[in-house]
C-alpha cells in the first residue's frame, strides 16, 4: 500500500512511509530499463531522466513548495543507497 501523489504514464511518486524530512516524496521510473542508479545512466535513459524531473517539479507546486525543494539521489551503497532501483 502507498499514498499517491502523483502517476502517469512514466513515472509513479508516493509518499515516503519513514520520512526524512517534512515533505518526503518517493518518485520512481514506472520501468527500470536497467537504471537502478544515475551511475548506470545512458543514452537510452535520457527521456525518462527528464520525466522524473518534470515530475518532481510538477509535484513541487501541487505539495505547495514554491518557496524551494530539494532533490536527492543516492547512488551506490556508499553513498546511502539501499534500494537499488532509480529514486
Amino acid at each position: 500500500p502507498s499514498n499517491v501523489v502523483y502517476e502517469d504514464e512514466w513515472v509513479f511518486a508516493f509518499r515516503d512511509i519513514a520520512p526524512a524530512a517534512p515533505v518526503h516524496i518517493i518518485i520512481i521510473p514506472k520501468q527500470k530499463q536497467g537504471l537502478t542508479g544515475l551511475s548506470k545512466a545512458e543514452e537510452q535513459h535520457e527521456a525518462i531522466l527528464g520525466k522524473l524531473l518534470v515530475a518532481a517539479a510538477k509535484i513541487a507546486k501541487q505539495e505547495g513548495l514554491g518557496q524551494g525543494y530539494r532533490i536527492v539521489i543516492n547512488d551506490g551503497e556508499h553513498a546511502g543507497q539501499t534500494v537499488f532501483h532509480l529514486h
